[in-house]
This record gives structure tokens, C-alpha cells and sequence, in this order.
């Protein structure tokens, strides 16, 4: 009898210390359960508050190219006229001068855009009347010339600003109307969209890159460059290559495709 009871009891811890492991058991599982759900549900959070894109890039240090168009005829004073320019705030309107007629230059590393080593630099221009200026000094032009914005209606160049979006969701477009038979210039069109929504230095980078349409210059093939289609560069500035590609524009006549080299 002495034996049944021992064994007995010893079956009855068997069975509360299994219980017991399997309780453990099941609740390691739960933890680690709960906390997968902490994660997936973190992931989930993060991916309804923000798109994940990704992109790959693969640069060629040569051969990057801009198409230019028509060119202007030579002219002493370019006149450019903003648009109900009283309707938009004084700092707006003073980045679309800036990007325009600024003469700064800046350095930048080249690294950041692919044409060089880390530790050495090119020289971009802020303004576009700072890098015609030195393409001019280059070819030894020395006739007067100046770049004003005027109020009257004859300008040569219209910038018209817009807070609705473009159907095409763009945020700037060039218009230009031109003599087909001498490849020429006549009048262009500005309109930058959804003013309302764009910071300052945004402002100064789009009428950079528009302005760049205004001189003849079309697309380049280089993503950091400043008139690739779409504007992603560290360097939104004017370029040697863009220089490059006005020069011979203006110096041939021509449309054409200008190859650049770091």
C-alpha cells in the first residue's frame, strides 16, 4: 500500500511539474508571439505614414550630355517681367532675382556628384547672368550687356506665378515662341506652379533650371546636373557643361547635343 501511495504521489509531481514546462513553454511562445506582432505592427505604422521608394544609380564620369535648341539673337538688354508681381511675397519674388541675376560662384566637392574624388571641387554659378557674364569673358565679348526686370508689358521674357498645379504635376514650365526658319528666339513663358507650397531656395533651384530653358538649353543626360528632367542633384547650380553647351549653341547656331567631361 506504502508503495502505491509513492507511486502515486511521485505520478502527481510528473504531472504538475509537466504542466508546469508546458505552461513555460506556452508562454515563451505568447512572449514571442506578442512581440512579432509589436514588430509587424510597427512596420505596418511606419509604411501607412510614408511611401518606401528605392532607386539604384549607376554614373558614368564621361559622356554626359545636354541638348540645346534655338538660340537669341544678340541683344544688350534682356528685359524680364514678373507677372502681378505685387501678389507674392517680396522673399519669392527676390529667389527668382537671385537665381537670375546673382554673379556668385560656389564650390562644391565633386564626389557628391560623381565627377571626381572626394577632396576636389568645381566651380557652379549661382546666377545666370554670373555664368553668361563668364562665357562671355571667355570669348573676349566685350559689348555692353545687362539682364532687368522691367514693369512694362514688352518684355522679352514673362515669368507667371501659379498656386494651382500643373495637370502634368510639374512644377515649372518654358513656353518659348520662335522664328523656325532662323532658329531663333522670339518671346518665352515662364509659369512656375503651386508658388504657395515652395520654399525660397525651391524657388531659386526651379527658375535656375527654367531660366536655363529661357538661354536655349533643353534636358541634360546627367542626373546631377542641374537641367536633368527631373531636379535631384546636391549641386542645383549651373554648371561648366551647361556653359559648355550655351557656347556652342550661341557659337554655332545650331541645334545640337554637347558631350561633357568631368
Amino acid at each position: 500500500m506504502d508503495d502505491y501511495n509513492k507511486l502515486k504521489k511521485s505520478f502527481q509531481h510528473t504531472q504538475i511539474l509537466s504542466v508546469i514546462i508546458i505552461g513555460v513553454v506556452i508562454f515563451g511562445f505568447s512572449l514571442e508571439y506578442l512581440e512579432d506582432k509589436k514588430i509587424m505592427f510597427s512596420i505596418e505604422k511606419s509604411t501607412e505614414s510614408k511611401s518606401l521608394r528605392t532607386q539604384y544609380t549607376v554614373q558614368n564620369l564621361k559622356g554626359d550630355s545636354v541638348e540645346t535648341f534655338y538660340a537669341w539673337n544678340p541683344m544688350d538688354n534682356v528685359k524680364i517681367h514678373i507677372v502681378d508681381e505685387e501678389s507674392y511675397p517680396k522673399e519669392t519674388i527676390n529667389a527668382i532675382k537671385k537665381a537670375i541675376l546673382s554673379t556668385e560662384t560656389i564650390e562644391i566637392d565633386n564626389s557628391l556628384v560623381f565627377k571626381g574624388e572626394k577632396g576636389t571641387y568645381s566651380n557652379y554659378w549661382i546666377g545666370w547672368k554670373g555664368a553668361i557674364e563668364h562665357l562671355r569673358e571667355r570669348n573676349n565679348v566685350t559689348e555692353p550687356y545687362e539682364i532687368n526686370f522691367v514693369e512694362k508689358k514688352d518684355a522679352d521674357i514673362f515669368i507667371f506665378l501659379s498656386n494651382l498645379q500643373s495637370g502634368d504635376g510639374l512644377s515649372g514650365v518654358t513656353n518659348s515662341i520662335v522664328n523656325d526658319e532662323e532658329k531663333t528666339i522670339l518671346r518665352t513663358f515662364v509659369t512656375i506652379y503651386e508658388v504657395d507650397t515652395l520654399s525660397d531656395e525651391d524657388m531659386e533651384i526651379i527658375i535656375r533650371h527654367e531660366f536655363g530653358h529661357v538661354a536655349g538649353l533643353a534636358h541634360a543626360t546627367a542626373q546631377e546636373d542641374l537641367m536633368y528632367p527631373i531636379i535631384q542633384t546636391h549641386a542645383p547650380y549651373i554648371s561648366e557643361c551647361d556653359i559648355d553647351a550655351l557656347e556652342h549653341l550661341y557659337t554655332d547656331g545650331k541645334t545640337s547635343q554637347v558631350i561633357c567631361e568631368s
